[in-house]
């Protein structure tokens, strides 16, 4: 049985979605301030948190920064949820696996939400028993960079990269992604649109490939611009795939899987629709 830990300060809130996940069979416990939920997560050792931002005594973002800090909980699953669509930005740069708005999201499709992103851990690993006593989870094989200017490509590419059992790290545009890259190394892979503002995913990938600590990171490039010369520009500045847009979330989760395999085919070429 998956354990679930919802910290959220609005008591009749929290005993709407503790009722409603123990209905489908998990195990919840609430607390209603970051201080006591942080203190009693250890103990709890939760498969999944359930997390609102804006809670007393310890705010959301902070809690989040600590766990995402800690060694125990720095791969825990946690959706954060809020109102303020700036706090949802911040916990979603923080690693919140992923964040959910209270002005579009009800009880029952957060609850959704919930068993959407256990039934894709339950997928992950060569076994059937995914969860186990410890509270960290760790994907298969990391995060995925994601850059990607247009929000509709953007929430389907991070939904299938979820579903497959990884990590998420979005940004909106080259400039964005570059920063990122200018800290943190470590992705498994990236997915990058070429049009974006500030920095153009083929020129962000050969910046990549200029420094050794990112030049093993393999990268799928995806456009709407299908011309023998932008896909012979992109394996030129060293994309492992070529997707053309528009494409389907099957063609997509293919390309993903051959992505992040042992050895991309640096001159495979996804299907598109047209």
């Amino acid at each position: 049985m998956e354990k679930i830990f919802i910290i959220e300060d609005d008591e009749i809130v929290a005993e709407i979605y503790k009722d409603k996940l123990e209905a489908e069979g998990y195990r919840v416990v609430v607390a209603h301030d970051g201080e006591t939920g942080y203190s009693r997560l250890a103990e709890f050792a939760p498969d999944l948190l359930l997390l609102d931002l804006m809670v007393p005594k310890l705010a959301g973002i902070e809690l989040l920064t600590r766990l995402r800090g800690s060694r125990d909980f720095s791969s825990l699953p946690i959706i954060a949820f809020s109102g303020s669509e700036e706090l949802l930005a911040e916990a979603k740069r923080l690693g919140a696996t992923r964040t959910l708005s209270k002005d579009e999201y009800v009880p029952n499709q957060i609850v959704a939400r919930i068993t959407e992103v256990i039934a894709s851990l339950r997928k992950v690993g060569d076994s059937d028993e995914l969860f186990t006593s410890t509270s960290a989870w760790v994907p298969p094989s990391g995060r995925i960079l994601i850059v990607e200017d247009d929000p509709i490509i953007m929430q389907l590419v991070k939904d299938v990269v979820v579903e497959e059992g990884y990590n998420a790290v979005c940004a909106p545009n080259g400039g964005d992604a570059f920063r990122i890259l200018a800290k943190d190394s470590v992705f498994a892979a990236g997915i990058f649109d070429v049009k974006m503002p500030a920095i153009q995913g083929t020129d962000l990938l050969r910046h990549m490939q200029s420094e050794k600590r990112l030049s093993k990171i393999p990268v799928l490039i995806m456009t709407s611009e299908q011309s023998m010369a932008i896909q012979a520009e992109s394996f030129s500045a060293g994309a492992a795939i070529f997707l053309p847009k528009p494409f389907t979330r099957v063609a997509l989760r293919e390309m993903f899987r051959a992505l992040v395999s042992k050895k991309p085919k640096q001159s495979r070429t996804g299907p598109s629709l047209n």
